[in-house]
């Protein structure tokens, strides 16, 4: 233990976001209608890096966590293995993982926020041209008096929960509970450092402390980005269509 403290430590003083090398692996394919669930609810790592948890769900009509499955997976790839109860090590490491600060930093943290918005199906789509800085009207042109009124005549509003972290936004729901750790996941006692996906294009991205981050290209559509106690290695999974998705375990070195 004594060892494994020094070493985070020392990664902590000579390593910031932008220094770190991030080398992806694929381990294990992730296949839901096959295992079960329609949504990845966690992933951790038990204490000798050796396996990970996997949690899966389905939720009800109020977006509540409805059946839950539970899975342990060889952290050098191998078969998904069900079983009946998440393992105390998954509970433990999950509770850290998933906070709003830091675990040993609590100015670290994460911000939350709740807006109403206007979202419409149609013309202008939340999250479209208009949310990514464009006219929303083609060519410069603005939005014709046409499209506004059909966009009108179908908008509704919806209620988005945002949380930020030094100015970047690390998780997003539009009328759905938070999911904390879902979209991110902070590293070990002593790293200062967030793993999470960008909003916009599901990339991973590593901050520090400082708000220096890297983006690691050829990723995607990531999620449940989870470390190692000793901060070596980063666990997620990447989208690869329909309720499927890559195991990655990535290699951290400085």
């Amino acid at each position: 233990m004594m060892m494994l403290m020094l070493f985070v430590a020392s990664f902590a003083q000579a390593a910031l976001a932008t220094q770190v090398k991030v080398t992806p692996a694929e381990v294990a394919q992730i296949d839901l209608g096959k295992l079960g669930g329609t949504l990845v609810s966690e992933l951790a790592w038990s204490p000798d890096g050796k396996q990970l948890y996997l949690q899966t769900m389905t939720e009800d009509r109020k977006a509540l966590p409805k059946d839950i499955y539970h899975f342990v997976i060889p952290a050098a790839g191998g078969d998904v293995k069900k079983v009946g109860a998440a393992p105390d090590w998954a509970t433990a490491y999950w509770t850290w993982k998933s906070g709003q600060a830091a675990p040993d930093d609590p100015e670290f943290k994460i911000s939350l926020s709740t807006d109403k918005r206007l979202a419409s199906a149609t013309a202008i789509p939340m999250g479209g041209d208009m949310a990514k800085g464009g006219t929303g009207g083609g060519g410069g042109q603005g939005t014709t008096v046409e499209e506004a009124t059909a966009a009108a005549s179908t908008s509704t509003n919806v209620t988005v929960y945002t949380m930020r972290l030094k100015g970047e936004t690390v998780g997003e729901w539009t009328d759905h509970r938070i999911m904390p750790g879902v979209t991110y996941g902070w590293g070990p006692p002593g790293t200062h450092l967030i793993a999470y996906g960008e909003r916009q294009t599901g990339r991973l991205i590593i901050m520090d402390s400082t708000g220096a981050k890297q983006k690691i290209e050829g990723t995607r559509s990531i999620s449940v980005p989870a470390w190692t106690s000793d901060a070596t290695r980063l666990a997620y999974l990447e989208g690869r269509g329909h309720n499927r998705y890559a195991l990655i375990v990535a290699t951290v070195t400085k």
